[in-house]
């Protein structure tokens, strides 16, 4: 009998395409959609993401270079915010790929004030009370987040490029059509190499910093639904001030190392952790060496504001044949269901 091919799968290899389909849009109809997003921001001066996981995590991509426009940025998850309200001050983006996640579509209904919506699905909930409706793009999806995520990156992107002018949009877009061409660029036979090296783990740690932390939350997120393995996501000094205890036989790392302020930095500390035993995988689109304990998964050099878009496929690789490994199809949800509606 064929065997069912993994929707997981899939829809990894789909992403580039439906990258493309994210600027096209914003190219053509969108482009008026960004005008008018760089105005109300231009004009709040603030502004407070919120979403659940993916959602949440995606924005810290484009915080520091917000805040190199003068654009103080924060993130918050969706349910606390709901059931703790607190004065954030600043014009609220909701991001949900259904646009009905239970915890963001109640904030979106309990809102008075207006609010960006950043949704896959315009007829959504989010999508109709939203002032102003960012479009992802990204298709149809139906297993773990790999289209959405990627096009919730992309669009972020031309978010904070939109502060800047239209110049600076027009780079974005072609900045993300060379990212669609190289994206795909992996190493299969490395990635199932740092697979192994992974195999037995109990618990991993997926250490990074800056605009690539939404690289390690993402994973440590998709690492979880996917191969049901317990991880955590943590910054480089965060790892350094305790955790770092646990370096020896017996304890995983991934460090998520882009070229940019802290590389040096952490590409140390990912050698340092392999030297005391750890077992060590790096993530990099530099030019570090695999040596004992340590492998080195290569990814396109886009800069590293768009790390995170050159890293997904290969983490999102290094997932699947993760999994696969443990005898786990990822993607197929036991508890839990593609939209979140019950809280």
């Amino acid at each position: 009998m064929e065997q069912k091919k993994s929707e997981f799968l899939a829809e990894i290899v789909e992403q580039p395409q439906a990258l493309k389909n994210l600027v096209s849009f914003y190219k053509g109809e969108g482009r008026s959609l960004l005008d008018n997003w760089a105005r109300q921001i231009k004009k709040s001066k603030h502004v407070v993401f919120s979403g659940m996981g993916t959602s949440e995590f995606a924005p810290e991509m484009i915080l520091a270079d917000l805040a190199q426009n003068g654009i103080a940025a924060m993130t918050i998850d969706a349910g606390e915010w709901l059931h703790y309200p607190r004065p954030l001050k600043g014009l609220p983006v909701l991001i949900s790929q259904s646009g009905e996640s239970v915890e963001t579509r109640k904030l979106a209904e309990r809102l008075r004030t207006p609010f960006v919506g950043l949704v896959n699905n315009a007829s959504s909930l989010i999508g109709r009370k939203a002032t102003l409706t960012l479009l992802m793009c990204a298709g149809e999806e139906a297993a773990i987040s790999t289209k959405t995520y990627v096009n919730t990156l992309g669009v972020l992107f031309l978010m904070a490029k939109a502060i800047r002018g239209k110049k600076d949009v027009d780079a974005g877009l072609n900045a993300l059509m060379k990212a669609t061409k190289c994206m795909g660029e992996y190493d299969l036979k490395k990635i199932k190499e740092a697979t192994s090296v992974l195999a037995d783990a109990h618990c991993i740690q997926f250490v990074s910093r800056g605009p690539a932390m939404a690289t390690a939350k993402q994973t440590a997120l998709t690492f979880m639904e996917g191969t049901r393995l317990s991880t955590t996501a943590l910054t480089g000094g965060a790892f350094r001030h305790g955790p770092f205890e646990l370096a020896g036989k017996g304890h995983y790392v991934v460090f998520v190392v882009p070229c940019g302020l802290t590389h040096d930095m952490l590409s140390a500390m990912a050698v340092e952790t392999a030297g005391k035993g750890s077992r060590v995988v790096v993530i990099t689109d530099g030019q570090m060496q695999a040596r004992a304990n340590l492998r080195v998964l290569r990814v396109p050099r886009l800069g590293e504001g768009l790390f995170p878009i050159a890293a997904a496929m290969t983490h999102e690789l290094l997932l699947y044949e993760t999994a696969k490994q443990r005898g786990i199809e990822a993607g197929r949800f036991r508890y839990g269901t593609k939209i979140t509606t019950r809280e």
